[in-house]
């Protein structure tokens, strides 16, 4: 008896072959292998995919980790640069106060330096004006010392001491009265 196969094995087209029973084990053989051959890369193949799928979940897995270290690093680095802000914020309305203080004591400052030219202008004129008043009083003291000489003459002369220009004999008639005391000789 012979027996007939067509069949479609894999994409390939075994044609009917008419075999006797001996050659059906000459052609079994290589036949199974042919259809578990493919099997077996098929089993390889899913065997590879398995393996494939497994690092890429491994390679996921840790790509999540290193994904939450990411977000939490972020998370720090967002807190500090808020902290970070915070104080540049501070030191920036302390510099502001700062300069405002500077400010004021530059214009404190000028108020002062124009106060003191004032008051060296005015002592420079003072002092001139004493120096003139000292001159004045040297002057007056004199004056005075004078008018006190001519007080004490006009006294002797009243009194009837001779005085130094008087003449014996000359009368008192002949003599041009006396100059007053305020007047300056």
């Amino acid at each position: 008896m012979k027996a007939t196969l067509s069949r479609a094995v894999e994409g390939w087209m075994v044609a009917p072959l008419r075999l006797g029973p001996l050659d059906r084990n000459k052609w079994l053989i290589p036949l199974l292998l042919g259809l578990l051959l493919p099997a077996g890369c098929r089993d390889r193949g899913l065997q590879k995919a398995r393996q494939e799928a497994s690092e890429a979940r491994r390679t996921v897995a840790s790509l999540e980790m290193q994904l939450a270290g990411a977000k939490k690093e972020i998370s720090e680095t967002k807190a500090e640069l808020k902290a970070v802000r915070q104080t540049r914020d501070e030191l920036q309305e302390q510099m502001d106060k700062i300069k405002q203080e500077r400010d004021q004591a530059l214009t404190l400052a000028g108020q002062a330096k124009e106060a003191i030219t004032k008051l060296a202008t005015r002592s420079n004129s003072q002092a001139g004006a004493t120096a003139g008043l000292e001159k004045q009083i040297a002057d007056l003291k004199k004056l005075v010392q004078e008018q006190q000489k001519i007080i004490e003459e006009l006294q002797k002369g009243v009194t009837g001491q001779p005085t130094e220009e008087e003449v014996p004999g000359e009368t008192a008639t002949d003599k041009t009265p006396p100059a007053e005391p305020n007047e300056t000789p």
